[in-house]
């Protein structure tokens, strides 16, 4: 990854071009698919995605227990004899029975609606970086010596927060960066900050001490009197207070985790009812040939139950870790690259003005219009 220091304006300029044009064509592609889901027929189109579906998550253990029931089926058609037959019968008519008198769904539903809670919780409390940046840019006083650096340093501390944050809840970041030396060779770590992170004795973790740097940064900011008003210092540490709650509650999901127990006996509670379904036939009911074959070889009721409750399971399996290398998992890598972009064009808008993006604005006439009111009025008062 380049670093911020070394990077070419022009280049980073096209780069965020390259980056908005990318982002406006997700935007508009995501606004489509919304679009399009109202229209006749479009959920069926839905049902048969692949991608990210729930089929890629199942296919294995389908394939499983379709192999599990159809060996069970020639071992009863060709591997038993009549007395062993007689015996297998009575077997799967046990397991019939069972099948309906013990309510499964009930672990399993509880499992799963508070794996879904606790990912939705964690959805909505995850911090980001831009709004808390554009806070602090915004209370600054403009044209001060040191507003870029100081600006720079804030932004490149409100991201490093949020990397240490997701590194500890989150492999795909850990493999991105595996120490603090490889987020120095982003350009977001200093020397000196990593050197000060690397010390042991702190009580803290680690982006909870990025966090301390920058309310001491405000603290000084206020003492230097560079913000606007007095007020802005109260609205930066309250949003600096509100990003370091999302980091906690991030931190807090590793810590308190869904215990491996409930877990465990989910997943053995959804294979005891496979096999206990694989095994299910109740054949002695049905005298006709055709219809014990159909029972044989076309599992379709047994294997829709078994569906129901092993993609409940993996939906819940799903949710108890967002943060990992599923497809249906958060992107956390590319949320990371998204934040570092942002870091790129929020520093700047201390030092830019409108008047760089647009040069014919509208409002200048006004002002030439005021400017030449203000000029014959003084004329006429000279006189």
């Amino acid at each position: 990854m380049v670093s911020f220091e070394e990077t070419n304006p022009a280049d980073s300029a096209q780069n965020r071009a390259s980056y908005y044009t990318m982002s406006c064509k997700k935007t508009s592609i995501a606004m489509l698919t919304a679009a399009d889901a109202s229209r006749f027929g479009e959920s069926i189109n839905i049902v048969f995605q692949w991608k990210r579906s729930l089929y890629k998550m199942i296919w294995r253990h389908s394939l499983i227990f379709l192999t599990v029931y159809f060996s069970l089926t020639a071992l009863y058609n060709f591997g038993l004899g009549k007395k062993n037959r007689e015996h297998f019968e009575a077997l799967t008519a046990y397991f019939a029975r069972y099948t309906r008198s013990f309510n499964w769904m009930i672990m399993l539903g509880f499992f799963t609606n508070t794996a879904l809670h606790r990912l939705f919780n964690t959805q909505m409390t995850t911090p980001g970086t831009a709004k808390i940046t554009t806070v602090f840019i915004m209370s600054l006083k403009q044209n001060l010596p040191e507003g870029p650096v100081i600006v720079d340093q804030y932004a490149r501390w409100v991201v490093l927060a949020w990397i240490l944050t997701f590194r500890i809840v989150c492999k795909p970041l850990r493999e991105k960066f595996p120490n603090l030396t490889s987020i120095q060779s982003s350009g977001i770590l200093l020397e000196e900050e990593k050197r000060m992170l690397q010390r042991g004795g702190y009580p803290t973790p680690r982006p909870l001490i990025v966090i301390e740097w920058m309310l001491l940064l405000l603290k000084e900011c206020a003492k230097e009197d560079r913000y606007i008003n007095k007020s802005s210092h109260n609205k930066n540490v309250e949003a600096v207070m509100t990003f370091k709650k999302g980091c906690s509650n991030i931190v807090k999901f590793s810590s308190q985790n869904i215990p491996y127990a409930v877990i465990q006996a989910v997943i053995v509670v959804v294979y005891c009812f496979g096999m206990v379904t694989a095994m299910a036939r109740n054949l002695p009911r049905f005298e006709n040939e055709i219809v014990r074959h159909v029972i044989a070889y076309f599992p379709v009721m047994p294997y829709l139950q078994f569906f129901v409750f092993i993609a409940w399971l993996s939906v819940g399996r799903a949710a108890v870790n967002p943060f990992g290398n599923d497809d249906t998992d958060i992107d956390v890598r590319k949320l990371c690259e998204t934040h570092i972009q942002d870091l790129a064009w929020l520093t700047e808008l201390y030092s830019k003005t409108l008047d760089d993006v647009f040069y014919n604005l509208p409002q200048k006439q006004f002002k030439t219009e005021n400017e030449e009111e203000r000029r014959s009025t003084f004329s006429e008062t000279a006189c």
